[in-house]
């Protein structure tokens, strides 16, 4: 079968990409296969061949594949300025021909038109697919209203589908009010604070980390001050909150100058890479471009927004410790600015991303696996890493499609408020209302019923017998048993196991 559109130019040019998520093909009858990874496999007639022109392939390509950056960059640094021009001036008014030449503009070099450009302006990204710009910049040498977000250093694409259309559907500030609006306000003081520990304790539990009372408090303190700094994506600033977050011993000085990644050694001593940070080479050119789309994106929704920023972050990976933390810190900073969380509010998505750490690490290697098809690398015996194809895959980290991440972090946030919020706030008007009867049964001091109170949901409403004879010694078997009893009376256990909110 004859490949088309971006089939046919990978081949043509021996591209070194992931895998297409979409694939066309010349063939004997119109038909789509979609196939279990989720790529799709469109069969086309004669009719639709676009010949041997590799810019009629484009415009295939852009037709019927879909916008692929990646692809779509590295075929248009094959033609000279002169040759887009010539092709463009063929259909001056195509609107494929004025979008490839708008492109090669934005993401190579200046196209020295020849044939003027007339009629009507035209989206270069359509909104009906792409989540775009409200705010256009019109561009008169093509006669396009620029909506993408972002330059050709850094340019996120968020496929429309139903599940991004009901992130931005749904009215989040609402469902938040409905969840709190029963709760008594000193109830939901405690909560709010409470959220905050839940929320670092959980951001570093994924990366397999206690951290120490100092430590704790510093992110604690962050998370307090998410939405506040002006530019958050600047070197400066993130380069504070990895210091604050970090061991001390591990602090940087700003982003990092050599290759990292994440890997893991086997029991033959054998290095398995997971994920390669962007090369050293262009990371500070694609964080740079991250900072230019948290200016120029305001207008996107908050939870797009915060994905299509916080993901490709982690990806890039610029310190060598304290990513995953600042990534997601960077999740509660971006939607406390569209008014999801902020000003004492905050949604402990860490602790649901905790709950399912398998969807979690899907969602990375939705970017992780196809890039590890195309990455080369060589590790030496220091098992340090050095790329050996930079340029092939710095497209990659440039024009990331969030689209998998924007979906997740909606289901996750989702998640958050319908099923966490209610169960910690339940948690929490249980032990009050066990608090308060242990206190009717025996007054003990504030230090001692905390303690207490842990051992017991530590041990489903039970207090072993260790801690009957030594801590909690002062107390008689007829107190220890009216407490046990007045514990699973406030949690309502009767023998089952209580999860802990």
């Amino acid at each position: 079968m004859k490949p088309l559109g971006y089939a046919w130019l990978v081949q043509h040019f021996k591209l070194a990409t992931p895998p297409l998520r979409h694939r066309s093909f010349l063939g004997t009858r119109r038909f789509t296969r979609e196939h279990l990874d989720g790529a799709v496999e469109e069969h086309y007639v004669g009719r639709y061949d676009p010949g041997e022109d590799p810019l009629d392939q484009l415009v295939f390509a852009l037709k019927y594949d879909g916008l692929d950056l990646n692809i779509l960059r590295a075929v248009l640094f094959k033609f000279s300025p002169e040759r887009v021009a010539e092709f463009v001036s063929r259909a001056p008014n195509g609107k494929y021909a004025r979008r490839i030449g708008c492109w090669y503009d934005l993401l190579v070099g200046s196209v020295p038109l020849g044939a003027e450009v007339t009629g009507s302006y035209i989206p270069l990204l359509d909104p009906a697919d792409y989540v775009v710009s409200s705010k256009p910049v019109r561009i008169p040498k093509w006669r396009i209203a620029n909506n993408a977000i972002g330059d050709r250093f850094f340019l996120p694409l968020i496929r429309r589908t139903p599940a991004i259309q009901a992130i931005v559907d749904t009215d989040w500030a609402e469902m938040i009010a409905a969840t709190i609006r029963q709760v008594p306000e000193t109830t939901l003081r405690r909560a709010l604070s409470y959220f905050y520990t839940k929320e670092t304790k959980s951001s570093f539990a994924i990366e397999r980390e206690e951290p120490g009372a100092s430590k704790a408090e510093r992110f604690i303190a962050l998370l307090h001050r998410a939405g506040i700094e002006e530019r958050p994506l600047s070197e400066e600033n993130l380069t504070r909150l990895q210091n604050a977050i970090v061991d001390q011993r591990f602090q940087e000085n700003g982003f990092r100058d050599s290759q990292n990644y994440i890997g893991e050694t086997t029991v033959n001593y054998e290095e398995i890479i997971h994920s390669i940070g962007t090369p050293p080479g262009f990371l500070r050119k694609v964080m740079g471009g991250l900072e230019r789309y948290f200016a120029a994106s305001a207008d996107v929704h908050p939870i797009l927004r915060a994905a299509a920023i916080s993901f490709p972050f982690v990806f890039v990976h610029p310190f060598e410790d304290g990513n995953g933390r600042i990534h997601r810190y960077l999740l509660h900073d971006l939607m406390a600015r569209g008014g999801i969380g902020g000003s004492g509010f905050l949604l402990p998505v860490s602790a649901e991303i905790l709950a399912d750490l398998k969807a979690y690490d899907a969602c990375l290697e939705g970017f992780s696996k196809p890039l590890l098809s195309v990455a080369e690398y060589e590790l030496d015996g220091q098992r340090r890493l050095t790329v050996t194809n930079p340029q092939e895959i710095l497209g990659l980290y440039a024009f990331p499609d969030v689209t998998a991440q924007a979906e997740y972090l909606g289901s996750i946030i989702r998640q958050t408020i319908q099923r966490s919020l209610p169960d910690e706030i339940r948690f929490l008007e249980r032990l009050d209302s066990a608090r308060q009867a242990i206190q009717e049964i025996v007054d003990l001091p504030g230090r001692i019923l905390d303690s207490l109170l842990i051992r017991l949901h530590r041990n489903q409403g039970s207090l072993a017998r260790k801690r009957r004879e030594g801590e909690f010694k002062m107390l008689t078997d007829q107190e220890i048993e009216e407490i046990e009893q007045a514990f699973r009376l406030a949690f309502e256990l009767n023998g089952a196991p209580h999860q802990p909110g």
